[in-house]
């Protein structure tokens, strides 16, 4: 049976035909009769837009594609339909107006196809086409950069406030259609950090505002930088006690006068290191007094000493101080003849015209009924005196000899050398005096 069918005439012109049909196939599929195709979504690449820019002009929509058709043999479809380095050239460097506009494109086929290996057809089968472009008014500006925080700062910390950022660069370049570009108020970097303790240093994204403060959505422009360097503080805070210091004098000491303040404690902001050695000090000085110089209800007001590097968040500039004097003590006035001055003068000679002083003195009766007028001793420097012949008026100091009393009253009233002053006259040495 089986050889009755190899046998058959019938079966080998079967096979010859089908043998024909498929080398006729193969050569048409190579070197067949051209035929036409159309490729989609073909790019359009822009050339002259340097040109358009000058012009103040753009291309709004630069990413449009076309559809070809194309006449050709088999083998160069194979070719066009496998390349993906096909596109159409559209040249809008003539164009000068807004607007839409019909150009011309040429094709460029893929590397290794030639203009005779192909036809681009139109519709009508010509060579040649034309592409819809829309031209619109360029514009090119830079728009301010504005900060918000909206994260935390942890607790004991304070996060600071929209007029602290930094940014950089401070500006940023929008560009694009005018009308788009227009729309833009600001630029915002949005802080969302959470549980703070530390400055804020890093490259943040922004977001286009508009007038109304919201967001810009789907709007068709470009930016000169994709991030913002931004800075932005995160201090250390602190209540921190307000104080004067005490210095005995008079016959009072620490514990014989209360010092009420009009603010006890301020609260201050700063870096890490300020705060922690502020806090560290247990408070904030406002003065030191010599108790000599007190008296009961006196009040004296103080500026708040902070270094540049700490902020005062309460806002009280100055505080009042009231001395309430829990001792009592009594003041006399004693009449000295005690007078000496130092540093005097080389090639000079000094008379001292003021010849008593009265020199108030303050502590416990007892110590009163002690004192005499000569233990009390008038200082005179001339150490800083710029010497030329005349009198002069010139602060003095004074002191106790009393071993005993001095140790009880400590320095007298006033501290300042300014208070008591006597008269000196100069003479040049060798004329008297």
């Amino acid at each position: 049976m089986g050889k009755k069918i190899l046998d058959s005439k019938i079966l080998y012109v079967v096979l010859s035909l089908i043998l024909s049909v498929s080398l006729w196939c193969y050569v048409t599929s190579t070197d067949g009769t051209p035929g036409e195709a159309t490729y989609s979504r073909v790019p359009v690449v822009f050339r002259g837009l340097d040109i358009l820019e000058d012009r103040g002009l753009m291309v709004v929509n630069e990413n449009i594609t076309v559809n070809i058709r194309a006449l050709a043999k088999p083998s160069v479809h194979a070719k066009l339909a496998n390349s993906e380095d096909m596109y159409v050239v559209v040249d809008v460097s003539s164009i000068a107006e807004e607007g839409s506009h019909a150009v011309a494109y040429t094709v460029s086929p893929p590397a290794g196809i030639s203009d005779s290996d192909v036809t681009f057809l139109m519709s009508s089968g010509s060579r040649g086409s034309v592409v819809n472009i829309d031209i619109a008014r360029y514009l090119s500006r830079s728009v301010s950069i504005r900060g918000r925080f909206q994260g935390s700062a942890a607790e004991g910390y304070l996060a600071g406030n929209e007029n602290d950022f930094r940014f950089s660069p401070e500006t940023i370049v929008v560009s694009g259609q005018a009308e788009q570009v227009n729309q833009v108020a600001y630029a915002r970097v949005t802080v969302t950090r959470e549980n703070l303790t530390d400055n804020i240093s890093d490259s943040f994204p922004f977001q286009l505002i508009g007038a109304n403060d919201e967001p810009l959505e789907d709007l068709d422009v470009t930016c000169d930088v994709d991030t913002v360097y931004t800075s932005f503080p995160v201090r250390a805070m602190a209540e921190i006690p307000l104080e004067v210091k005490l210095n005995p004098g008079g016959g009072l000491g620490e514990d014989d006068v209360r010092v009420d303040l009009s603010t006890e404690t301020i609260t201050v902001a700063g870096s890490k290191d300020a705060v922690a050695a502020l806090a560290g000090q247990g408070g904030i000085t406002l003065a030191e007094i010599n108790l000599a110089t007190i008296k009961d209800k006196d009040e004296r007001t103080f500026t708040i000493p902070l270094t540049d590097d700490l902020e005062n968040l309460s806002g009280v500039a100055e505080v009042k101080a009231t001395f309430r004097v829990t001792k009592r003590v009594v003041s006399q006035t004693f009449v000295t003849r005690n007078i000496q001055v130092i540093n005097e003068p080389e090639g000079w000679n000094v008379d001292i015209v003021t010849q008593e002083l009265p020199v108030e003195i303050r502590g416990t009766q007892k110590l009163m009924d002690e004192l005499i007028p000569e233990n009390i001793r008038v200082v005179v420097d001339l150490r800083s005196l710029d010497p030329a012949a005349g009198p002069y008026t010139v602060p003095a100091t004074i002191s106790l000899d009393s071993a005993g009393s001095k140790a009880e009253l400590g320095e007298l009233p006033p501290a300042n050398a300014s208070y008591y002053s006597v008269v000196v006259s100069l003479t040049p040495a060798g004329q008297g005096g």
